[in-house]
């Protein structure tokens, strides 16, 4: 109990740590507002720009690329990807990383914005066949840290995979904490503002060499869980626990909103929103539930963590419904 209690209060001094570095003025295109949104649980997209993301990633099938998303957010919070743009000329694609061309992504961003009122709301690069379908660690820490220090809010990235014949595309939103996955809503048709940017822009615009998409598995996108290995949701009887674990936080406050989700190590994570500004974390880690559940409380900019002490986890218990019960109502 002891070294959870001293792991948890490094994880609040370096997480405030981070926090104090938070610019004051945005640097970027996106248009994101600074408060926390609420509800979330796709990307809208077309299936044009999912078609091209497919074509960018056959293009280098043996080595890295990426790109930009562009579109905007909906009154409730939902990220609409309307136009993607893969790397510019002088982008650097390696074996194990990417980095796009900086001064191609200014050019095409500023006129998309400019001319059609788009925003720069995501990322995207693939991971061609390595296996990897999920955000690395350093593509986890770049992005949240990235989100914190231009007061993003939250922020789109996509991570590729392929082999010969196929790509497939798994969205994850990242609020500056963590990358949660997130499916797909795919609306089947071509983004309305394809056809005409790429008439307009055509001298500045690089498109894939790859001439014809292949999505390969579910061509909607939708994510199956993919915990991490040895996790206690791959126990029997652990999807009962966790839905009366997210019961319980719902009877707490029906006000609030409950959203579980898979952060990008592969675990159970659960956002309790209060309100567009107040919300909590909760964290089941790899370990759990002989290592007590992670908590964070975020309120605008700030984030804390309560004083363990008081609270107490019962590891040794078979109940962990009850024990989870016992440990939040002492927070």
């Amino acid at each position: 109990m002891k070294k959870c209690i001293k792991r948890q209060r490094r994880l609040a001094a370096a997480r405030k740590s981070r926090l104090a570095h938070i610019q004051e003025t945005r640097k970027s295109l996106s248009a994101k507002p600074l408060e926390l949104r609420t509800g979330t649980t796709q990307v809208v997209i077309y299936r044009s720009e999912l078609d091209y993301l497919s074509r960018c990633i056959l293009d280098r099938p043996d080595i890295e690329t990426g790109g930009q998303l562009f579109g905007h957010w909906t009154d409730s919070g939902i990220p609409v990807v309307l136009y993607a743009i893969g790397p510019g000329p002088k982008a650097n694609h390696q074996k194990t990383f990417f980095n796009q061309d900086v001064d191609y992504l200014v050019t095409v961003g500023r006129e998309l914005k400019r001319r059609y009122g788009l925003h720069h709301i995501g990322e995207w690069h693939s991971h061609h066949q390595l296996g990897l379908a999920w955000p690395s660690v350093h593509d986890a820490r770049t992005m949240n840290s990235t989100i914190r220090e231009k007061d993003l809010g939250e922020f789109i990235l996509c991570i590729g995979n392929c082999d010969a014949s196929s790509a497939k595309v798994k969205a994850f939103l990242c609020d500056g904490i963590g990358c949660d996955q997130t499916p797909w809503e795919v609306i089947r048709t071509d983004s309305p503002v394809r056809p005409v940017i790429d008439r307009d822009l055509a001298g500045i615009l690089i498109h894939p060499e790859t001439s014809a998409a292949s999505l390969g598995g579910d061509r909607d996108g939708s994510l199956r869980p993919a915990y991490a290995p040895g996790y206690w949701m791959l126990r029997e009887g652990s999807g009962q626990i966790l839905n009366g674990i997210l019961a319980f936080l719902k009877e707490r406050n029906p006000d609030n909103v409950v959203r579980p989700s898979l952060n990008e190590r592969g675990e159970v994570r659960i956002d309790i929103i209060h309100s567009k500004d107040k919300r909590e974390v909760i964290t089941f880690p790899v370990g759990f539930p002989e290592k007590c559940p992670s908590f964070i409380s975020i309120y605008k900019d700030l984030t804390t963590t309560p004083d363990y002490a008081d609270a107490i986890w019962d590891n040794g218990s078979e109940d962990i419904l009850s024990s989870f019960k016992t440990f939040y109502k002492n927070l």
